[in-house]
């Protein structure tokens, strides 16, 4: 049976949601080119299903299959003009309409999903027939159904073809099955994104189970018992890291290696492709799953083996640490003491300082436990809005406690002073202010001046009496960890015109002197942190960190030198550069074949590849960097070659190659030579204030200085971050 009567709508909106997720960032000038876009796009659409009933004779998996089980085979299609439209508009070096194109593709296929429901229905409803099941391969059944599919469908005789991968010509082409029952009350067709392997999706949705963790150590014996929510999209293991439980995962979480081993206790999670290859019969009925493939679609309570507490590398430290204070030397008797918090969205790190001196004997870095309720602080705030506020607030304020039990041994040394930056939904959520203004337009804080408190009205009244200050912010997106970087710098000073970039998930940037100072931030995303690539990872020990091609192959060096087990932010950086200097990639991001549907393979194994997705989301993150700059430069009335020193913040800039990144479009070539590695410019900051008597007049000062240019209304913005989707050093 062939369908065609579909009635397909393009909605930018939804075009810009799957393209990167950000709206504001797709405004603008985007949305016009979208615009002139729609009319050869509808002309190219040409939207078909074949639907057929038939055997599923070896084609299922073994949980699945039963005798005589018959089954609904649909595959849809956008047809070859519109599926093919993306890699025209790539080869032509158009790579903004590519990716264009391909959202719009996308967003046909999804509609067509939805519209098939009526269809289908009263396909099932004339043979007396219900739905128990909707397969989709490979998480639900072998590769080879869609050969079958292609077969009992028709779409073989209506032009489709299926290559020996076992994927379908024209690309843009779906495949579903749905298992047949005589019980014509059951109708189970939707997708289920809860149990779907494909986290980048931005369609994905659905209310996050509940998953509880049992941990045992080498011998078997309970160490900790874990509960919370899997957010949407996240697999366990992605779920388990944001508690701060560490599996050894060589392969980055790509399947590959079996190292993610887990127990199902309780409920249910689908076997998978990838926990055959690894596991027998008898141990899949035992309940062992890889918790990288892993997708709870209700809730369940699974148990595993914990890897050490000290495997993590935040970068930026000085030492290696992880959920442990690292003591750096004895902090003496000596002199008044106080401590230095920068509370980040990912990581918290405090160091005890002597306030005489300046020294710093000891330093307490951990993952910020608020990641339980999600990565971003956009989650955050959700969660927060939806009742969990004090319970967040109680995440921060126990790391705070127990970072200062660590600095001041149990207690046993008095503090004076504690001085705290951070992002404004950071302070928000610290201070147990209402968040919800943060994420709705126009993102306006509760408040974003200075604050004076004391430790026992901060951090409870079993705490020491000392003082506390927080720095003051400036927008929702310009926090008090900007304003304590300006301050450690001395902008408010300087004569010459400085730039202070941080490339975190916000890419927060500013640009001034003691006279003025403009600041903004770019939705760059989290690919810059190893989010969103397929085998990023964070700055574990093995992540890779730096590449050189040799002419045959990539050189890498890895955190702590060990065995590669993903790509972070800065490897990949310099593994695109590499990639591009030896032709393998093109300026418009596009992968040389065979490359650019296998992916390019960094380690010798191939198990860590680079993929076409990869270099998307690096696009997407470096163009709005780039762009974000530029358009800052130019409202302060200056060009890249007229700023004096840029400063590189956190760990990213002690790590990251300048030259590499100017040579792929992110920073400007003029930086070269003048760029400088700033490290924990927040801590910098806080130690400053500590140490100066009039540290709160002047973070007013700057605070009250800074002005915010808001990219996302900014036409200048919307043009550039076009033009910079392109790789390549600066023209002249």
């Amino acid at each position: 049976m062939r369908y065609t009567d579909f009635h397909i709508s393009i909605s930018a909106e939804e075009v810009c949601r799957l393209l990167d997720g950000h709206k504001s960032t797709l405004g603008g000038e985007l949305a016009e080119e979208l615009e002139e876009m729609l009319p050869e796009a509808f002309e190219r659409l040409e939207p078909q299903a074949f639907l057929g009933v038939g055997d599923t004779e070896g084609v299922l998996y073994e949980e699945e299959a039963e005798e005589g089980q018959e089954a609904l085979y649909v595959i849809t299609t956008v047809g070859e003009a519109l599926s093919g439209w993306s890699g025209e508009l790539f080869r032509e070096g158009d790579c903004v309409k590519a990716m264009l194109a391909d959202a719009i593709a996308d967003h046909c296929l999804f509609q067509m999903d939805r519209q098939l429901r009526e269809p289908i229905l009263g396909l099932c409803r004339q043979q007396g027939l219900g739905i128990r099941r909707r397969l989709e391969a490979p998480q639900d059944a072998p590769m080879v159904i869609q050969r079958k599919a292609l077969q009992v469908s028709g779409a073989g005789e209506g032009g489709m073809e299926i290559t020996e991968g076992l994927m379908y010509r024209p690309v843009k082409s779906a495949c579903q099955v749905f298992l047949l029952t005589r019980d014509r009350d059951q109708f189970f067709w939707e997708h289920d994104c809860s149990g779907c392997p494909d986290t980048s999706c931005r369609m994905r949705k659905g209310r996050p189970p509940v998953l509880e963790v049992e941990t045992v150590d080498r011998d078997g014996q309970k160490r900790r018992r874990i509960r919370g929510h899997v957010q949407a999209g996240q697999s366990i293991l992605e779920t388990l890291r944001a508690w701060g439980i560490y599996l050894d995962v060589p392969c980055g979480g790509r399947g590959t290696c079996g190292k993610c081993r887990i127990r199902l206790v309780k409920g249910e999670l689908a076997v998978t492709e990838a926990d055959r290859s690894h596991f027998s019969e008898e141990e899949l009925k035992n309940g062992m799953r890889l918790a990288c493939r892993a997708h709870p679609a209700g809730d369940c309570v699974i148990r595993l083996k914990e890897a050490r507490e000290d495997a993590f590398y935040i970068p930026g430290s000085r030492e290696k640490a992880g959920e442990e204070s690292l003591e750096l030397k004895s902090a003496g008797k000596a002199g008044r003491k106080g401590v230095t918090v920068d509370i980040g969205t990912t990581t918290v790190a405090m160091e005890l300082a002597d306030l005489e001196t300046g020294e710093r004997p000891r330093i307490y870095t951990s993952l910020n436990t608020q990641r339980q309720y999600g990565a971003d602080v956009i989650s955050r705030i959700q969660a927060a809005d939806e009742g969990k506020a004090k319970e967040i607030q109680t995440c921060i304020r126990d790391v705070l406690r127990e970072g200062l039990a660590r600095l001041t041994d149990g207690g046993k040394e008095h503090i004076d002073r504690m001085v705290i930056g951070a992002n404004t939904t950071m302070v928000h959520l610290l201070m147990g202010y209402p968040c919800h203004s943060l994420g709705v337009y126009p993102f306006t804080p509760c408040s974003t001046e200075r604050i004076d408190t004391d430790g026992q009205a901060l951090l409870g009244e079993a705490a020491e009496d000392f003082d506390v200050s927080v720095f003051p912010g400036v927008s929702a997106y310009i926090g008090g960890d900007i304003t304590a970087g300006l301050y450690a710098l001395d902008f408010h000073r300087k004569e010459e015109v400085s730039v202070l970039v941080d490339l975190g998930t916000n890419g927060e940037m500013a640009v001034g002197n003691k006279d003025r100072i403009l600041a903004a931030s770019a939705a760059a995303g989290p690919a810059f942190e190893g989010g969103n690539i397929i085998c990023g990872t964070g700055s574990i020990p093995g992540a890779i960190c730096g590449a050189r091609w040799n002419g045959q192959q990539m050189e890498l060096q890895t955190i702590g030198g060990g065995a590669p087990v993903g790509i972070c932010g800065t490897g990949i950086i310099e593994a695109v550069y590499e990639m591009m200097e030896a032709g393998i990639l093109d300026e418009t991001g596009r992968l040389e074949e065979p490359w650019d549907e296998e992916g390019f393979p960094l380690d010798g194994e191939g198990k860590i590849r680079i993929f076409q997705k990869d270099i998307r989301e690096i696009q997407l993150a470096k163009a709005a960097v780039r762009a974000g700059l530029e358009t800052l430069l130019a409202a302060y009335g200056v060009e890249a070659r007229d700023v004096d020193t840029f400063y590189i913040a956190g760990g990213f800039g002690c790590q990251l190659d300048i030259e590499k990144a100017a040579g792929i479009g992110l920073l400007p070539q003029d930086c070269v030579g003048k760029a400088r590695p700033a490290g924990n410019t927040s801590l910098e900051g806080a130690l400053r204030y500590l140490r100066e008597a009039d540290g709160g007049a002047a973070v007013d000062e700057i605070a009250g200085k800074v002005r915010e240019i808001a990219l996302s209304t900014d036409r200048n913005f919307q043009q550039l971050y076009m033009e910079y989707m392109y790789f390549g050093e600066d023209e002249e």
